[in-house]
């Protein structure tokens, strides 16, 4: 990586998601905040681990109701804690065709935070250029609207350079294996110069394995620059 001379753009995005679950819960408080997320590529489908606060048992109701009637399967849940406000872990998964996760991902932007508040999601992703960007928010205007947006330049080179003996911290080998990889050949470029299922048979692996990796050291890459900016 110390080849790197690219600087990531993180873009931070409230959006309301008209045709998903999100939208009309609006009429009491709640915050759902997913924890991890992947997806099977083999059946289309896009899992999420969440955890949901709730105040009501009527509210959690809705929530449930609504996630069903927009297709959303609820694989597992089990509150955390007795009585309301109560916080609930859920496991849920979806059509990947209506994901915004994964229109993301297709325009080469990695997800580093996903969070959903009384009807708006918010979300962080990184990006290695500002035409993915572009493209991105152009096409979830297509199945919603944007509250708010920001855009932040992080410099990787200047965390590389100060860290170049100590990358260990940072990426563990497979990260930093795949991520270099990924980039070198082209996988962040717009157009791509290389697609997922090309990625995933040079390097031998999965695609969902590549797509934790990447995210992964990316998250990690952004953790840093911040924890050095403060």
């Amino acid at each position: 990586m110390r080849n790197i001379n690219h600087n990531l753009i993180l873009l931070d995005l409230s959006y309301v998601h008209e045709i998903d679950w999100t939208a009309n819960l609006t009429d009491f408080d709640w915050v759902y905040r997913v924890t991890q997320a992947g997806f099977d590529y083999s059946r289309g489908e896009v899992v999420e681990v969440a955890t949901l606060r709730i105040n009501r048992k009527d509210d959690l109701r809705q929530v449930f109701n609504s996630l069903r009637k927009h297709g959303i399967d609820i694989i597992y849940f089990i509150g955390i804690n007795p009585g309301y406000p109560k916080y609930v872990k859920v496991i849920v998964k979806g059509n990947i065709d209506l994901s915004t996760r994964f229109l993301a991902q297709e325009l080469g932007l990695l997800e580093v935070y996903a969070y959903y508040t009384n009807g708006v999601e918010r979300w962080g992703f990184l990006a290695f250029n500002r035409e993915s960007i572009d493209q991105f928010l152009k096409e979830v205007t297509n199945y919603g609207k944007i509250a708010n947006k920001n855009l932040k330049i992080l410099k990787i080179e200047d965390l590389i350079a100060a860290n170049t003996s100590r990358l260990d911290v940072f990426l563990n080998a497979s990260e930093y294996r795949v991520l270099r990889y990924a980039f070198e050949r082209g996988f962040f470029n717009i157009p791509r110069s290389i697609s997922m299922d090309e990625l995933s048979k040079e390097l031998g692996l999965s695609k969902s394995t590549i797509d934790r990796y990447i995210r992964s050291s990316l998250s990690k890459i952004l953790k840093a620059i911040i924890w050095r900016e403060n």
